[in-house]
């Protein structure tokens, strides 16, 4: 698949099968984030990859995801939960030696997971960027030093699900039809280009 087709194709992902993603996807997707543009090159990202069956329920617990699938309490089916994270970290100490804003720091953010999403996407596995997230717990359970933020988690696994891509007409708000498919609009490309002069 072409880099177009792969960018033009992906979804992001709330319904995951119950298969495990191997270690060396994750680590392939972590390696193209590394080379992602950087402001000044100064590199302030780092990456925790989270695949331990231990560990998966206590980041779900500590981050904003509703699956299409509900359990009868309103609880995200766990065999639809993420099977995986790449959490993005700020080196906050190499940040504070940069003379750079901190969006630039954000702009890195997301060049670095665009980088894990297409590459994900190409080897078969979804992704949705997360957020809402609680900073201070997931610290606590994936023992991050203090000197570190969380900039960004990325939830991962084998898609459960195909979204509809449809021509966005009054809201931009996805939504699931009668069965069980989300339908997610996007604003026409001629709605949103411009050429030369914006007219």
């Amino acid at each position: 698949m072409d880099v177009f087709k792969v960018a033009i194709k992906r979804r992001s992902i709330r319904c995951f099968k119950d298969v495990p993603v191997p270690y060396e996807v994750l680590k392939g997707c972590v390696e193209a984030a590394r080379l992602a543009p950087s402001g000044g090159n100064w590199q302030v990202l780092e990456y925790l990859v989270v695949d331990d069956e231990q560990l998966l329920p206590l980041v779900f617990n500590n981050i904003r995801f509703g699956t299409r699938r509900q359990a009868a309490e309103g609880e995200a089916l766990p065999s639809d939960q993420p099977k995986a994270y790449i959490i993005t970290l700020v080196n906050t100490t190499l940040e504070a030696k940069t003379s750079r804003s901190k969006n630039v720091t954000f702009y890195d953010i997301g060049l670095a997971n665009e980088n894990i999403m297409l590459v994900a996407w190409e080897r078969g596995v979804g992704s949705c960027p997360i957020l809402w997230f609680d900073q201070e717990a997931l610290k606590l359970v994936l023992v991050i030093p203090d000197n570190y933020e969380i900039g960004l988690v990325l939830a991962l696994g084998y898609p459960d699900e195909n979204p509809v891509l449809d021509v966005f007409c009054d809201s931009t708000s996805p939504w699931v039809d009668e069965k069980g498919e989300r339908h997610v609009p996007k604003r026409e490309l001629r709605d949103i280009m411009h050429r030369n002069r914006f007219t």
